[in-house]
């Protein structure tokens, strides 16, 4: 057994269903979601994909409301729907409701391993299922920057996705676009080997397209009059240099497994957090949009010796908990 499954042993709970070496349900236009009325002790969700958000002795979703009445939207990928969480009970947006003396119930509209395109269209091709929305807390940014460094990123409109590969080979493109002539013209005109751009490159192109689509969210947020803000969400190496016991044990466990640093190394540095940060607040200031890098926000909040990471960017109950009250504190 791993330490990270002796320390946590509810993440079997997202093994099958819930991870890129899982059973991936493809769909059309956002490539992939969860699976629909999937039931377990970890993780429920409901007849479209979404996951359950508790609230008092009630649990609620995007297409199993109930009479929650306006609602507010914590948007997101995995770390929105909770991988790491022990049950639905600990994720964000259920510790959210936990906190919020407000009544609008908190929905989980996290996609895993969505970029900020699929979180988009997440609004926009189930935006019919909501009712009056009050506020949307977009908490993300850290899938943009990573797949920002993939090569293949400029030959996609809006930015490339996780599983472009599986997905390529699962649909493969027409044959004249894979002819020999074809491939031997292109090989003359580009290096065999794709160069990764320079981190100030991807930096300045993942900070572009997830203002492009927060643009958007927020005129889809206009047609409820609804409060938007947008979060930096943290990682742990933005956050501290040095994680609780349990994290150090934890990394130094995946990174022998080829891990997180060995291929988002750079992306850890504290110059990368400001830099991006920098490009989000202002053109979020620009859209007249509330922005917060949280990283900052929670290492002066957090105890040095607290376990907050399941790994370098998911969070722990403890850690979910945490987040939600200075979430709180700070919209």
């Amino acid at each position: 057994m791993s330490i990270r499954t002796e320390l946590a042993p509810y993440l079997r709970g997202y093994d099958e269903k819930f991870t890129s070496k899982g059973q991936i349900r493809w769909l059309p236009h956002l490539l992939y979601f969860h699976p629909k009325s999937y039931r377990s002790d970890v993780v429920n969700t409901d007849s479209v994909g979404f996951r359950y958000a508790t609230h008092g002795e009630r649990s609620h979703s995007v297409a199993d409301r109930g009479d929650t009445g306006p609602v507010r939207l914590l948007a997101g990928s995995s770390t929105v729907f909770g991988i790491g969480a022990s049950s639905d009970a600990w994720t964000l947006p259920s510790r959210l409701n936990v906190h919020d003396e407000r009544p609008e119930t908190w929905l989980n509209f996290g996609g895993r391993s969505f970029n900020s395109t699929q979180e988009l269209l997440l609004l926009t091709l189930y935006r019919h299922l909501l009712p009056r929305v009050d506020e949307i807390v977009i908490f993300s940014g850290f899938n943009n920057l990573s797949l920002a460094r993939m090569p293949q990123t400029r030959d996609e409109d809006h930015g490339t996705f996780f599983q472009y590969h599986m997905y390529n080979d699962m649909f493969p493109k027409p044959a004249a676009e894979r002819s020999p002539a074809r491939g031997l013209l292109r090989a003359r005109r580009e290096p065999a080997e794709p160069v990764a751009p320079g981190i100030g490159e991807q930096i300045a192109y993942a900070a572009d397209l997830t203002l492009r689509h927060l643009d958007a969210w927020k005129a889809l947020a206009s047609t409820w009059d609804a409060k938007i803000t947008y979060i930096l969400q943290p990682l742990s190496g933005w956050v501290r240099d040095k994680g609780s016991r349990e994290e150090e044990l934890i990394f130094d466990e995946l990174e022998r497994m080829g891990g997180f640093a060995a291929m988002y190394g750079d992306i850890l540095s504290r110059e990368v957090n400001a830099e991006y940060a920098a490009l989000l607040a202002k053109g979020a200031a620009g859209l007249g949009v509330d922005f917060l890098d949280f990283s900052p926000v929670m290492a002066d909040a957090a105890d040095p010796d607290e376990w907050l990471f399941i790994d370098r960017i998911h969070l722990t109950d403890g850690g979910h908990d945490f987040v939600a009250r200075t979430i709180l504190e700070h919209i």
